[in-house]
């Protein structure tokens, strides 16, 4: 039995081996935007409109969920949005100070030279159902870094869904 299986196996290895090559074209291996996600992100930074393509939601430890949102699904510094926020926060509109909160983060990568963390605004939770796993939030920040020197870019109308 086992003499007919590798037998088979083999002359299945051959057919399969011998077999004409066939001209390939090289295709684009970057996934379609996922238009059926459940995850959302949109914002107007300086009054832009700015929809992800991709959203991607992961659970950073026991009570915390990281998102990453891309417009092209393999340019990871171009114009993307990163940040954290605790997945058993409550709904309740939370004041954001100094670059600083246990409860929401957002970081900016406008090119590769080019990082923004946040320096002030406000964080709006209007869900989070912990059985159904999702949350939707609405939030404005002023984006900071060094060299903005007074003139950092507003986030303002920033809208996400996330799904855990």
């Amino acid at each position: 039995m086992k003499i007919n299986f590798l037998l088979l196996f083999f002359v299945c290895l051959l057919a399969f081996s011998c077999k004409k090559k066939e001209t390939t074209t090289t295709k684009d291996i970057t996934p379609p935007p996922n238009t059926a996600s459940p995850n959302s992100f949109t914002l107007k930074k300086e009054g832009v409109p700015y929809t992800a393509n991709y959203v991607f939601v992961s659970q950073v430890d026991e009570d915390a969920l990281g998102f990453e949102t891309r417009i092209v699904s393999n340019e990871v510094s171009n114009n993307t949005y990163a940040g954290f926020i605790r997945r058993s926060i409550q709904p309740g509109t939370y004041v954001l100070e100094d670059g600083e909160s246990e409860d929401f983060s957002l970081l900016h990568a406008q090119d590769e030279n080019t990082l923004f963390g946040w320096e002030e605004g406000s964080l709006t939770v209007l869900s989070n159902d912990t059985v159904a796993k999702v949350m939707h939030c609405t939030f404005e920040v002023l984006l900071y870094n060094d060299d903005c020197d007074g003139s950092c870019p507003q986030i303002t109308d920033g809208e996400m869904t996330l799904h855990y």
